[in-house]
């Protein structure tokens, strides 16, 4: 299934160039990618347009086609001029950091134990080094495959995928693609994505802000409420709270402000996490001054945030093959006196999209809330007679010594654009290594967590199995 004498010059690549790939890394990681305000020639801002021009520049360097698009949204690099194409699918927009970092700062990367530290090291400027890795060993060693293989460089996968409006716009897909943006051996199907922001219909009279979050897809993991000064209230407030680490109240000749700390996660995964909106209104709604008007926003507000599998929202569901409907708040804000809420949620192929927005707006409805912006995006399955998925599991079983399944995901990635793409993972940690591996503590360490990290070691077997599954494709479409 793999060709032994490209795994032993791989192997001997590795070691002569990780400290180049790392030390690029390391420069790409320190841009602080995320989107912003659009400026001139830089559609999702100056530091998205930034990244991506650094990325597509280590390709051109190193002698490889290289081009971006008019509008700045995304690169493609090439390698070999077969006429049939095999994608590779990464981006270097990264989400929010959040500000409860312990090892570094989010763009000041570090590497402790083996393990390097920042934002977006994983998601997805590991995908886009990956890359960089393949297309280096096949230059180098001269190696020439039957069909071209294509690296999309995107800068807004993150915020809406308006980089991959442009490419389907402007090119022709690869007959097949590989999206290192995910777990092995494969992704088979995405579950559908419905965003959804809601607001009360009512007004507040006793509280005069909610605020916090970062994106829909991040559990919100902090969240500030400011009322107005009075000394009955802020007593009321330090007796409940003065025995919490979660919750702090401060207060001015003006204002009371509580600042409350969740634990944030991927929405896709929301066990584990903890709603900082959900504990600052569960918190309040056990406050004697809070009034009778304020209390009914919030209980309606408590109900629909009260499971991060739907129940309160009314879309609870389990797909026989996606699992689960998950549904999770990233984003409160007070506009105009009014809650707004925002969800996040991620269904499988046979919850029917029309009658989930349905049940949504009829849960909004009953907790007197209405909807202000909706996005639906349908999810994916894989065709099952495709033998994609069989191969990628024998190759990475073959390398790793250990057999895993397909997987469908709970995420959403550059695949739910394209024809026949499978999502596949950046890191390994292989069960019978020797070396140990870095801990974090809870809540700390993910993809969209502060500290975000990935393993070294791990990713470099990832590049391993990931060019045999560009091999394994170069074979079969030829």
């Amino acid at each position: 299934m793999i060709n032994k004498k490209y795994n032993e010059l791989l192997e001997k690549w590795i070691y002569e160039n990780k400290e180049d790939i790392l030390h690029k890394w390391i420069e790409l990681e320190k841009i602080p990618s995320i989107k912003s305000a659009p400026e001139d020639d830089a559609p999702f801002g100056i530091n998205c347009k930034d990244a991506l021009y650094k990325a597509a520049f280590y390709f051109e360097k190193n002698g490889f086609k290289t081009k971006i698009n008019d509008r700045n949204t995304y690169a493609l690099c090439s390698y070999g001029d077969g006429e049939r194409k095999i994608g590779l699918f990464s981006h270097s927009d990264v989400v929010p950091v959040g500000d409860d970092w312990i090892y570094t700062e989010p763009f000041n990367p570090v590497i402790i134990d083996g393990t390097l530290i920042g934002r977006g090291v994983e998601d997805n400027k590991s995908g886009i080094m990956a890359a960089l890795c393949i297309f280096r060993f096949l230059k180098d060693n001269g190696i020439k495959l039957n069909s071209k293989l294509e690296l999309f460089i995107g800068s807004d996968e993150e915020c809406g995928m308006g980089d991959m409006k442009d490419y389907l716009a402007d090119e022709k897909m690869p007959e097949v693609s590989l999206v290192p943006d995910a777990d092995f051996p494969c992704s088979i199907g995405e579950k559908g994505i419905y965003h959804l922001m809601s607001e009360s219909k009512n007004t507040f009279d006793s509280i005069i802000s909610i605020n916090g979050g970062e994106a829909y897809n991040i559990v919100l993991d902090k969240v500030n409420v400011s009322l107005p000064y009075s000394i009955s209230a802020l007593d009321e407030l330090n007796g409940k709270v003065r025995d919490r680490s979660d919750v702090t109240v401060t207060a001015d000749s003006d204002y009371i402000n509580i600042q409350v700390k969740g634990i944030a996660k991927h929405a896709s995964i929301p066990d584990g996490s903890v709603n900082a909106a959900l504990v600052a209104i569960e918190l309040l709604l056990d406050c004697t001054f809070i009034s009778d008007n304020d209390k009914a926003i919030l209980r309606g507000a408590k109900e629909m945030l009260s499971c991060h599998y739907g129940k309160g929202m009314g879309v609870e569901y389990n797909d026989l093959v996606f699992g689960k409907t998950t549904c999770v708040n990233g984003l409160c804000k007070t506009v105009d006196g009014r809650l707004r809420l925002s969800f996040d949620i991620r269904y499988g192929s046979t919850q029917d999209s029309a009658e989930l927005e349905k049940a949504g707006d009829n849960s909004l409805e009953k907790y007197g809330f209405i909807p202000v912006e909706k996005d639906n995006r349908p999810g994916f399955s894989i065709d099952e007679n495709s033998p994609y998925p069989a191969i990628f599991e024998n190759i990475y079983a073959e390398l790793t010594g250990e057999r895993l399944n397909r997987v469908t995901m709970s995420g959403g990635t550059y695949a739910r654009k394209l024809k026949n793409a499978f999502s596949v993972g950046t890191y390994i940690i292989k069960k019978d290594r020797k070396s140990t591996v870095f801990k974090m503590p809870e809540g700390h360490g993910g993809a969209h967590q502060c500290d975000e990290c990935i393993d070294i070691e791990g990713f470099f077997e990832a590049v391993k199995v990931l060019f045999n599954y560009v091999i394994a494709c170069d074979n079969i479409i030829e």
